[in-house]
Formats: C-alpha cells, structure tokens, sequence
C-alpha cells in the first residue's frame, strides 16, 4: 500500500490562496517553481507538509516589475533590429530636362529613364546622355553632397534630323542673273546657294545670254560644292565664310545665297552688300564684303545684345557662362544675343542649371524657385 502524502498547498503571487490541489504521482522529491504568464501568477509546489512561508506582496510585484521590463528591453532592442532604417548613402539630386522632353537618359551609359527625370545620386562626375530620336546629346555633370543640381538640355530639331543628309550647291556665273535649273527643275538666278540636294550626282544647266552650259556635281554630306559657269574671260570666283554664335542667313539683293552653316558662299569678285538674318534671335543686320578672286574671306558675325532679368525664391548667388553676375534679384543685364547658362546657387537649398536663349523678339525673364527639387 502506497504511503500517503500530504496535500500540497499553493500560494498565488498575489498573496491569495488557491484550493488544495494533489501532488504529481511520479513521487518527484525536488520542488516545483511553475510560472504561469497567461494568468499573472506565480506558484510554488512545496513537497513536505511544512508550512508555507507567506511571500510578501511587495517582493512579488516587484519581481515581477523586473521580469517585466527586462521583456520589454529585449522586445525593444529586436524590434529596433529589425525595423531601423539602413543609413542613407550622402549624396545629392540631378534633376534633367530636355526640350523637347520625353528624351531617353543614360548615366555612364546607363538608362535611367526619361525627361523630365529626378535622381537621388551618390556625390561624384557623371557623364550624361540624353537622346530624343536623331538628336543626341552627351555632356559632363557633377553632383556634391547635398545639392540640388538641374540641367535643362536643348537637344537637335528631331525632325530636322531624321530628314535624309542632304549637301550643298553654291552656283556663281558671270554675268549674274542667269537661270539655274538642277535636274531639269528650276531653282532660281545666279549667284545662288542650294542646301537642299541629295548625296549623289546632280546635272546643272545654266543658261546665261542665250547660251546653255550644262555640269554634272557630285553632291557630298555636309559638304557645300560650288559651280561657276562664264565666258572665256570670266574672272575666277571668290567665297566667303560666315562666323557666329547663331545660325545666320545670308541674303543678297533679297535673294538668299548660304547660311552660316555653310562651309563657303562662293561670289563674284568685288564687293557685296550681305543682309544677315538669325530669326531665331529676332536679328537682321547688313555687312558689306570684298571678295578677292580665287580667295575666300572671313565675315564674323558681332551680335548685339539684350537686356536679361533674373529672379530667384528666396534668392540666390547667379553666374552667367561660368561668370559671377550678382544675387538675385538682378534686371536689365545686358547679354548678347543666344545661347547662355544660368547657373543658381543657395547656400542650403543647393545649385540648379537653365540654358537660355537671349533673343530681341521678346523680354528676357528667367525665374528659379531654389525651394523645389
């Protein structure tokens, strides 16, 4: 017969008693120290039938601070592990615009996307592609540590360039004024200049005083070829070249001859009163030229200038062409006529880029918001 053993007795952490429960049967000798989370109690399985000491509530709720917020330490270094942020990598923002937009971007020869496009960039030089059709542009850029840099990136006229390469025809005859016919189509009196023929062969037939001569040119890519047709004591043609920041045309007696593009404009010997026109900047001026026979002279191009306002929100330091020109806000500067970069800089808001075109048919206004990115 099993010997009888004493009830056990059990005492709730909250100093509260329990109803007597029986001990395990596997006659274990050691104590029992089972602490129950679900319920907020702890027990004590005592073996013997001694009396139980009574456990001070003070003592118990204080462990049980402690238990507590050694659970919340650990949870809260675990959780931080796992939800804090990676650092971020120091490092600046490149903004670029095109125009037109939609033009395909490559970082180091990478695609990241299209104008208009924001990136967030680790600090160093990049090399820029931008490519919009047959237009395609590649220039440097740098970014710094905090700092905002934009480019706005004017790229070819795509349709323009997707047009077939085509060469130049400049046609002098002696005496002027003779009718040019290229491919047995009318183009014109002499002096002209053609810019508008296919790569290949061409058949020229100039007829002057009664008399037709007829030439076959080869026409290259690019390249202008010229063509002088007279009589036996015609004076040997001279050429000019036009020089200027812009694409100028260049007309005589209301008739157009070349263009700046072109690498010569042959003439007759003597002297010319040229009309110079860039529509694209509202100029028109004239120029008058000697050309030496057999020679080819040098036209430079001396545009004039226009005033140009700039603003900035808040403010900012600005420089025209890498040249240093005030703080905003700046009026009336006056800049010759085309092209120009407009460089921004803020102390805290960082550094934005605008190319511009300085022209006459309108007021020149550039405003930059330095708060926007």
């Amino acid at each position: 017969m099993r010997p009888s053993v004493p009830k056990t007795r059990i005492v709730a952490a909250f100093g509260k008693r329990v109803p007597d429960v029986s001990p395990a049967t596997d006659g274990s000798a050691d104590a029992t120290l089972e602490f129950a989370a679900e319920s907020a109690m702890v027990a004590v399985a005592v073996k013997d039938s001694r009396p139980v000491p009574k456990v001070e509530r003070k003592h118990v709720v204080g462990i049980l601070i402690g238990a507590l917020v050694i659970a919340l330490i650990t949870a809260g270094v675990y959780w931080k592990d796992q939800w804090q942020p990676a650092a971020v990598a120091a490092g600046g923002s490149l903004r670029i615009e095109s125009d037109p937009p939609g033009a395909q971007v490559l970082l180091n020869g990478t695609a990241r996307g299209t104008t208009p496009l924001a990136l967030s960039i680790p600090a160093g030089n990049y090399t820029l592609t931008l490519q919009h059709g047959a237009g395609k542009k590649e220039m440097p850029v740098s970014v710094s540590d905090g700092t905002a840099t934009v480019y706005h990136v004017a790229l070819a006229d795509t349709a323009r360039a997707a047009v077939v390469e085509t060469g130049h025809l400049s046609i002098a005859t002696d005496p002027p004024g003779s009718e040019v016919l290229i491919d047995g189509e009318a183009r014109g009196l002499s002096p002209v200049t053609l810019r508008d023929l296919t790569i290949g062969q061409h058949r020229v037939v100039v007829r002057a005083r009664g008399t037709t001569y007829t030439r076959t040119v080869q026409i290259e890519a690019g390249a202008t070829a010229s063509l002088f047709i007279g009589g036996a004591q015609a004076a040997v043609p001279g050429s000019v070249t036009i020089e200027s920041p812009v694409s100028v045309q260049v007309f005589e007696d209301k008739r157009l001859i070349g263009t700046s593009d072109m690498d010569r404009i042959m003439l007759p010997a003597g002297e010319h009163l040229l009309e110079l026109a860039a529509d694209s900047v509202g100029f028109r001026g004239t120029r008058t030229v000697r050309v030496t026979a057999g020679q080819t002279v040098a036209l430079s191009v001396d545009l004039p200038r226009a005033p140009l306002s700039i603003n900035a929100v808040p403010w900012a330091e600005v420089f025209i062409d890498g040249t240093r020109a005030g703080e905003t806000p700046l009026g009336n500067l006056p800049q010759t006529l085309g092209p120009h970069e407009i460089v921004f800089r803020h102390p805290q808001l960082g550094e934005r880029r605008v190319n511009t075109v300085v022209t006459m048919k309108e007021a020149n206004r550039i405003s930059m918001d330095m708060r926007q990115r």
